[in-house]
């Protein structure tokens, strides 16, 4: 419901110093035209905040006590939610009451029940929901791959405000590639402004998502609608340690490369191809498009005047080291002029 129109107000306001009074005697009061007047009365009628006299035969209008309107107007709906909510804890509670006995079946099972496999999405986002909406102090997610997709930004938008407006902490990892994504810039420019921390990195680990250092989500390596939901306090701790370690290394998120993310860059594609990987394999460890990872080794191999993949990465590598290449024989243009 809109709030009060300054009319509206201005009527409430009369009716409240001067009592009762017929719409006409309200309107010349306040210099109102005759259709202000109807739309303000019907306005504050809405918001319950004034009835007319029954037995007065001038139909004159009284002001209605604020408490009583919201009595009226939000106590029957209040009153519903509240039993709502306390049925809603009820069943959590019977539920819960349940997990001493789940844990020690696996316990005696030799199974500490705190490694469960989620196979169906559904119940996965559900469970996220609800991680998210008992979270009340930190999460830290890992999202490589580059710009995340529209959809998911939309979902997880609503949710993470709601977490940093609670005071929750928010950490996140996204690859350098993630940068030049449009919808992932407005994502992080909006809970940056809500107190999100957000970082990025050459290359990640993999897809992580970590509540209280207590529950950790990851992925399931053949079924993309599947997670894994880890419980087990010495592996999470671990797992957060790894995020730490990673954290450590990333910069701020820009919505562009710095001298310093160029040159990570340039040493991973340089480590891959050294190594023989394929651009399949560096574009996806990288999170980028195969275009454009062809694109960064053309660039590369044209700068260090390499004649092969293999050649461009043992290049720079020496050059990071600080180490001078080798100067083939017989090439004066490249010989030492020194004594």
């Amino acid at each position: 419901m809109p709030d009060l129109g300054a009319p509206a107000l201005r009527l409430y306001t009369r009716l409240l110093e001067h009592g009762p009074a017929p719409a006409p005697a309200l309107a010349a009061a306040l210099a109102l035209t005759e259709d202000q007047t109807e739309r303000s009365v019907a306005e504050l009628v809405r918001h319950r905040l004034v009835t007319r006299d029954a037995d007065d035969a001038r139909a004159r209008w009284r002001a209605v006590s604020p408490y009583t309107a919201a009595a009226e107007l939000v106590g029957p709906e209040e009153n519903l939610l509240r039993r709502r909510l306390e049925s809603l804890e009820r069943t959590r509670a019977r539920l819960s009451s349940l997990i001493p006995l789940y844990e020690e079946t696996y316990r005696r099972s030799g199974d500490s029940g705190a490694v469960e496999v989620v196979e169906s999405r559904d119940r996965v986002m559900l469970l996220i929901s609800d991680a998210a909406a008992r979270c009340t102090e930190e999460v830290l997610t890992v999202q490589p791959g580059g710009g995340r997709p529209a959809g998911y930004l939309e979902r997880a938008l609503p949710r993470d405000l709601e977490m940093l407006g609670r005071g929750v902490r928010l950490h996140t990892l996204y690859q350098h590639t993630a940068r030049y994504s449009p919808g992932t810039q407005e994502y992080v420019q909006a809970v940056s402004a809500a107190g999100a921390e957000v970082r990025t990195l050459g290359e990640l680990f993999g897809k992580m998502l970590v509540f209280d250092r207590a529950t950790v989500f990851l992925p399931v390596w053949d079924n993309p609608d599947a997670a894994v939901v880890l419980r087990e306090p010495s592996a999470v701790a671990f797992l957060c340690s790894v995020f730490t370690t990673a954290w450590g290394l990333a910069e701020p998120f820009a919505a562009s490369y710095t001298a310093t993310t160029s040159l990570q860059l340039q040493d991973t594609i340089a480590g891959r191809l050294a190594g023989g990987a394929k651009d399949e394999v560096i574009a996806r460890r990288l999170g980028m498009s195969l275009r454009t990872c062809r694109r960064h080794i053309a660039e590369l191999m044209d700068e260090l005047g390499a004649d092969s993949r293999f050649q461009a990465g043992y290049l720079l590598a020496l050059r990071t080291h600080g180490v001078a290449p080798p100067v083939p024989a017989g090439d004066p243009a490249r010989a030492s002029t020194g004594p």
